[in-house]
C-alpha cells in the first residue's frame, strides 16, 4: 500500500462539476472524505466529459494512456447514464415508441458489464486494493410520467453490480424529497448542495477494504 491513495473519477457532466459554478463539485468533496477517513493523502485525477454516454465511457477505457492511469487506482468513481436516457428521451418525443427506452436499457447493462469487467482485468494487472463506487441516477424531470420507471431501472442495473469492491451510491431519494433546493438554475445539474450530497453519500458507502489494507500498512 502507497502512503497516498489513488482516486480516479470517471464519468459525465457530474463529475465534471458542471452546475456548481462558485465552488468544488462532489469529485474534490469526496476526496476530501477520504482524506479524512483514511488519513492519508488523496491524489485525484479526472476522465470525464460533459454529455458523455456509457457507450463514449466504454470506448475511452480502451485508450491505453487510462487503461495505464486506471491500473493505479484505489478509488474508483463512476456517474454514467444520465445522459443515455436524455438521448432515449428525445429520440421517444419524436417516436413515441416506448421500445427505444428496452434498448437503451439493454445497452446500459452491456456497457456497464464491460466497463466493470474492464476495471477489474486491469486491477488484476496491478493487484493494490481497490473500491468501486458506481453513484445512481436521480430524477431531473419528475413531472414526464415515465421518468421515474426508467431512473429507476437505470438504478437497479446499478446495483446489480455490487460485489465486494463496488457499491451502489443510491442519490435518488435525496433529489426527490429536496426538490428544487439541490438543483441548479438550469434544474439539470447539482448545485453545491446537490454536490455536497453525493458526496456525503458516496463517503457513507465506505472505504473497505481500503482501511484494512492501510491498517495492516501500518501494523
Amino acid at each position: 500500500m502507497n502512503d497516498f491513495i489513488v482516486y480516479k473519477a470517471l464519468g459525465d457532466s457530474l463529475t465534471v462539476g458542471i452546475g456548481n459554478y462558485f465552488s468544488k463539485g462532489f469529485v474534490n468533496r469526496y476526496a476530501q472524505r477520504a482524506v479524512e477517513t483514511l488519513q492519508l493523502p488523496v491524489r485525484t485525477e479526472v476522465f470525464a466529459k460533459n454529455k458523455l454516454t456509457s457507450d463514449n465511457l466504454l470506448y475511452r477505457i480502451q485508450d491505453e494512456k487510462v487503461q495505464s492511469r486506471l491500473m493505479t487506482a484505489n478509488i474508483i468513481t463512476i456517474t454514467i447514464g444520465g445522459n443515455d436516457l436524455l438521448q432515449a428521451n428525445e429520440t421517444f418525443l419524436h417516436s413515441f415508441n416506448p421500445s427505444v427506452f428496452d434498448e437503451v436499457t439493454f445497452q446500459f447493462y452491456l456497457n456497464m458489464m464491460s466497463i466493470l469487467s474492464e476495471i477489474h482485468y486491469l486491477k488484476s494487472l496491478h493487484p493494490t486494493p481497490y473500491i468501486i463506487r458506481l453513484i445512481g441516477l436521480y430524477n431531473p424531470f419528475p413531472h414526464l410520467s415515465y421518468s421515474d420507471f426508467w431512473v429507476q431501472r437505470f438504478n437497479n442495473i446499478l446495483l446489480s453490480f455490487k460485489d465486494e469492491q463496488t457499491q451502489f451510491v443510491d442519490i435518488y431519494s435525496y433529489f426527490i424529497y429536496a426538490g428544487e433546493h439541490l438543483f441548479n438554475f438550469g434544474r439539470l445539474h447539482p448545485n453545491k448542495y446537490g454536490y455536497e450530497v453525493i458526496a456525503e453519500a458516496t463517503a457513507a458507502s465506505g472505504f473497505e477494504p481500503l482501511k484494512q489494507a492501510i491498517w495492516s500498512h501500518k501494523a
